[in-house]
Order: structure tokens, then sequence, then C-alpha cells
């Protein structure tokens, strides 16, 4: 079994900083890479350029079986040449695809939780739980959730009337909500109860 292993890296710049290497500088700073991350000792790594094109800065290394690691991890790391930015990239890498698997996402739950009971964490109240009339929020949503009443949540009345007073001295956060909300409570589309039933106005 051979003691050598063959690298075929791609020497890439940007489209701005791109530069004429001489097969010499190529081995020169291929050199210089692996110094920088294993320091002095780097210049004991036998590292030869076996081919080499200018116009693609495409090479074959020979780098020893024991050294190939380091070589490789090298260039990986590599992300300059005497101040352009640049990358080595080895293509047998994009030939194989990738083994890595990630986990599948859990579903996120939604406003409603399977025990029946409210997400105050889910993101489509639009933080109106948590925020400055969070609580009056919270006791008229959960009185509707709960509610038994016919029609449903008409016994909400007055904790949907709190809210929305609270609502009202906070208008920069609440404005939207506060137009929305005085409609609903404003205009009922059922009278509450103990409301009486409109008759025609007597003469």
């Amino acid at each position: 079994m051979s003691n050598y292993y063959y690298l075929d890296v791609l020497l890439e710049f940007s489209k701005d900083q791109d530069c004429d290497i001489t097969p010499a500088f190529f081995k020169s700073h291929v050199l210089q890479c692996i110094n920088q991350v294993f320091g002095e000792t780097a210049a004991a790594i036998p590292v030869d350029v076996l081919k080499y094109q200018p116009r693609t800065k495409e090479a074959i290394l020979r780098v020893h079986k024991d050294q190939y690691v380091k070589v490789r991890s090298s260039l990986t790391l590599c992300g300059n040449y005497e101040g352009a930015e640049c990358i080595y990239r080895i293509p047998e890498d994009h030939k194989v695809p990738s083994t890595v698997k990630l986990p599948e996402l859990e579903p996120q739950p939604g406003l409603i939780l399977p025990s029946g009971e409210i997400n105050w964490n889910c993101p489509c109240l639009g933080g109106m739980a948590t925020g400055p009339c969070g609580v009056e929020f919270r006791n008229a949503f959960s009185c509707f959730h709960y509610s038994t009443a016919e029609p449903k949540g008409s016994d909400c009345f007055e904790l949907f009337k709190t809210m929305q007073n609270c609502m009202k001295q906070y208008p920069t956060l609440y404005s939207k909500d506060l137009g929305e909300d005085e409609e609903n409570i404003n205009m009922p589309d059922q009278p509450m109860p103990d409301e009486p039933s409109r008759t025609k106005t007597q003469q």
C-alpha cells in the first residue's frame, strides 16, 4: 500500500480579488497555510505539487499519509493570500452527497394545547399576553375560551371592557387593537345578558 495520498485542490478568489500565481508561489502558500495552523513544525511536512494549472489554480498535491489530515485541515482553514480573500476547495468533497442527517423538527404547539389549555407563548398572540395589559388580556381571553354561555363569550363583556380601558392607556402599543375592540364591544352582534331586546320606537 502506498505511503502517500493525493489531494486535488482548487484555489479560488472573489471576482474582484483574483491573483496570478505561479507554481512556486502556489506551493509556498500551501506551506504558509500549514504553518499558520501548526507552527514551525510545518516546515517538516513534505508536500509535493505534482500538477498545477495556473489558469484555474487547480493542483494535485502528494502528501505522506501521516500528514494528510494536517494538510487538508490547514487548507480548509486558510482564507487569505497576500491580503486577498481566498478559499481552498476540494472538488472531491462536492462529488459525494452529504451523509449528515438533521433531526426532524418537532411540530410547534398552536394557540390551544392538546390538553385544552391556552398556550400563552404562541407567537400568534403577538405578545399581547405579556404586554402592559397582559393580565387583562389573559383574563378576558381565558373567560372567552372557557365560556359556556350562549352566545359564547357573552359573559365576558366586563373583562373585555377592562382590557380595552387598559389599552387606552397605551395608544402607541394598542392603537390597532383598540380600533377592533371598540367596534366589537360597542356594537355587539347579539344582545348581552340582561340587555332588553330593542323594540320599535313607540310613537
